[in-house]
């Protein structure tokens, strides 16, 4: 298990429910969990080890017959496990999702579910302000940036300069709010802030981002898990880079495309099957530690990898 010295920290407070369920299973079939940090000699040995199965944890995009990419999915909860890489490097970025295939039953049960505990109890992987009693302001769009800023040409489309630009000048007279990361550098941070100042239908908020969601006709993003959780709310989502969740999301590559999605973004997206999108990402193609069958699934997917 290759991670950070925080990700190397919780596994051993058993603080994440994978893992801790995850390591009795794999002694139970005679498989030992060790972990490394990520970039050591322990690590480079690790690697070269024809014996061992890497689990790479939010590690950039790698493959390799013994490499396995682990990340929390963008719903608090549930992982991916993934040959490629971690979110918008995965390869479900590159799979077909064709709702014909998905028991709509099983989903509309399964989205209900979880969408209306997270929405209801202000869940999220980053955490929220407390929800506001009387809501907000409706607005045109609500963008969240990213934790980068968006200038990586392999991965994002437009930048958020661009993304704010574009949304404000839309239409001046409509409210467009803007959500800084948590993770977003001091310098990318104080940008947006000054390209909020130009524009007096801009307002950066704290607020919840179920509130903001809630409030917001659309939501605009390069790739934050932000937007998948706008899903949850059945809110028409724009996304301007490569996205692993591209297909719930109207792809703008250009300031061009972004206005065309700004007008029309909402009837395009009015019958989209938000319900078995849901189920398809995560639950096909996921794993819930909560669940009963959660470490024999996990189990199979190791062993589907390297064939013990």
């Amino acid at each position: 298990m290759h991670g950070s010295q925080e990700w190397l920290r919780a596994i051993a407070a058993e603080e994440q429910e994978f893992f801790s369920k995850l390591a009795p299973h794999l002694v139970k079939n005679g498989v030992r969990m060790d972990t490394v940090l990520e970039g050591s000699k322990a690590a480079a040995a690790a690697f070269d080890d024809p014996n061992c199965l890497n689990l790479l944890i939010n590690h950039p995009p790698a493959y390799g017959p013994r490499i396995l990419h682990v990340n929390p999915a963008p719903i608090l909860g549930f992982w991916h496990v993934d040959e490629v890489g971690p979110a918008q490097h995965s390869s479900l970025r590159l799979s077909e999702f064709d709702p014909t295939h998905v028991d709509a039953d099983k989903a509309t049960y399964f989205f209900n579910g979880v969408a209306g505990y997270m929405i209801r109890e202000n869940v999220s992987p980053i955490r929220q302000a407390d929800r506001a009693h009387n809501g907000l302001h409706s607005a045109r769009a609500v963008v969240f940036c990213g934790a980068d800023d968006g200038t990586v040409p392999t991965l994002s489309y437009l930048n958020h300069e661009t993304m704010i630009r574009t949304c404000a000048e839309q239409d001046r007279n409509a409210l467009i709010y803007v959500k800084l990361h948590a993770d977003q550098g001091k310098e990318n941070r104080r940008l947006v802030m000054d390209v909020c100042r130009d524009y007096q239908n801009v307002k950066i908020s704290e607020a919840s981002l179920h509130d903001l969601i809630e409030a917001s006709d659309l939501v605009v993003t390069q790739n934050a898990p932000a937007g998948f959780e706008a899903l949850m709310h059945k809110r028409p989502v724009i996304t301007c880079a490569k996205s692993s969740y591209w297909h719930a999301s109207l792809t703008a590559r250009n300031r061009s495309d972004l206005k065309q999605a700004l007008e029309f973004g909402a009837d395009l997206m009015a019958d989209f099957p938000y319900e078995k999108y849901f189920f398809w990402t995560l639950v096909r193609h996921g794993l819930e530690p909560a669940k009963d069958d959660f470490a024999k699934r996990a189990w199979a997917r190791l062993r589907d990898k390297v064939l013990w």
